[in-house]
């Protein structure tokens, strides 16, 4: 067994329900920790046939294959000798949870070879999310294996779970009360500001939607999201976003703050044809270049539907938006973006950023992700940065920006200004 083999594999339950139990306690709002229950639905018979190996073979086979489908963060324990459960940490959207889904069947497609032997295997999947699905490791599991049950009766290879709602909202009064506060434009924007490390001062922020503080009820970013998404709200919330963005970064501008304010974009946003229109429109009301504004992608974004995205994205890129993928090496095809798509930027995420001093890999994943990016003409963001030894590490990386709460949570609008000076005036001695 290789070392990546024993890194991912787990070798009791407990330890597994303890490790997702982890992950889900140390969730932030802008990400989710998928389970994947596989079952290999293989036969008594096949089992009787290859006893007591049975067991050790498919081990083998399935280090063989599996493997290099993981991530470094991923990990998986054989429940049975015919199911195994998968802890996918730090992703971004259900999307990635999927997508990590298929390319473990695509593994499993291969067939195991025994003397004159070849037996194929017929796996399914169950999905589930936390927060989305279960809020807790025992009810996340348990959504992630009726998810799988579902799988089975319905001859499907994979099922995703049905999205829990918040327990505060009944499943119509969400979609209400989100379109109550869109309608009367009441949706908060927070900025946090991206250190450059260069310049030692603060070319661009990062603008994060937020639920409006005052409002009666609570919905958190991932849930006010995914259920604009699915309720056909998002590009109401979408425009909204942009033009309080681009009022505050004009008021900005006339004030004598000259800052890239980047929007993150979701995969539902990028399919729609008129995107590029519409955002031009609004940069015209509100009299600013497109070269004020980044576009935040993540990997799930490229999934769908690749050759409209590529359209869409160079076309966004010819209107002069910088583009960047976010949460860059938490998903599974992340090099071919780079050959493929004209991004200028990318994001490392948090997870690794943040356990650099605790894990050798993340430390060199983190310099790999630098070293990468410069070589394709890219500049390089980490985020998630909050202590000054972690600061210290990546400037002598040659990271480009850092972002965390080091330097700022995110803030209102109208607190980044006095912000900045401030920040200016005493760079030199934090940096």
């Amino acid at each position: 067994m290789t070392l990546r083999q024993k890194h991912t594999l787990i070798d009791h339950l407990d330890e597994f329900m303890s490790m997702l139990d982890t992950e889900i306690q140390n969730l932030d709002e802008h990400h989710m920790v998928a389970v994947l229950v596989l079952s290999l639905q293989r036969s008594d018979r096949l089992q009787a046939l290859l006893s007591p190996q049975y067991a050790q073979i498919v081990e083998e086979h399935f280090y063989d294959h599996v493997n290099p489908s993981l991530r470094v963060k991923d990990r998986f324990v054989f429940a049975t000798e015919n199911e195994c459960w998968f802890i996918l940490p730090h992703l971004s959207s259900e999307a990635l949870a999927v997508l990590a889904g298929h390319r473990l069947l695509n593994a499993l497609s291969a067939p195991l070879k025994i003397e004159s032997q070849t037996i194929f295997f017929h796996p399914s999947i169950g999905i589930a999310c936390a927060p989305l699905h279960a809020q807790s490791a025992v009810e996340v599991l348990r959504v992630a294996d009726l998810a799988l049950k579902n799988a089975q009766s319905n001859n499907l290879r994979i099922e995703l779970a049905s999205a829990k709602r918040d327990q505060r909202h009944s499943p119509d009064d969400l979609p209400r009360a989100i379109k109550q506060v869109l309608d009367e434009n009441a949706l908060e924007v927070r900025y946090q500001p991206k250190v450059d490390l260069r310049s030692k001062s603060i070319k661009s922020v990062e603008a994060l939607v937020r639920w409006p503080t005052e409002h009666a009820q609570s919905v958190t970013t991932n849930l006010l999201i995914d259920t604009a998404e699915q309720f056909g709200l998002i590009e109401q919330l979408t425009i909204q976003v942009f033009n309080k963005v681009l009022q505050e970064a004009a008021d900005w501008k006339k004030q004598g703050l000259h800052v890239v304010v980047w929007i993150n974009l979701s995969a539902r946003l990028l399919a729609l044809e008129q995107l590029p229109k519409v955002l031009e429109r609004l940069l015209q009301v509100w009299n600013l270049p497109a070269s004020a504004i980044g576009l935040e992608v993540t990997e799930s974004a490229f999934i769908h539907d690749i050759e409209h995205t590529t359209a869409l994205l160079f076309e966004l890129k010819n209107l002069g938006f910088r583009l960047s993928i976010d949460d860059f090496g938490t998903g599974y095809s992340s090099l071919a973006y780079l050959r493929r798509f004209p991004i200028d930027e990318l994001k490392i995420d948090r997870v690794f950023v943040q356990g650099m001093f605790s894990s050798q890999q993340d430390k060199q994943i983190v310099q790999s992700i630098i070293g990468l990016a410069h070589n394709f003409g890219l500049s390089v963001v980490a985020e998630g940065v909050e202590h000054e030894s972690t600061l210290n590490a990546l400037r002598l990386m040659g990271c480009d920006e850092i972002q965390g709460f080091y330097f700022a949570q995110a803030m209102p609008g109208k607190d980044l200004i006095s912000w900045c000076e401030e920040f200016h005036r005493h760079s030199m001695e934090r940096l």
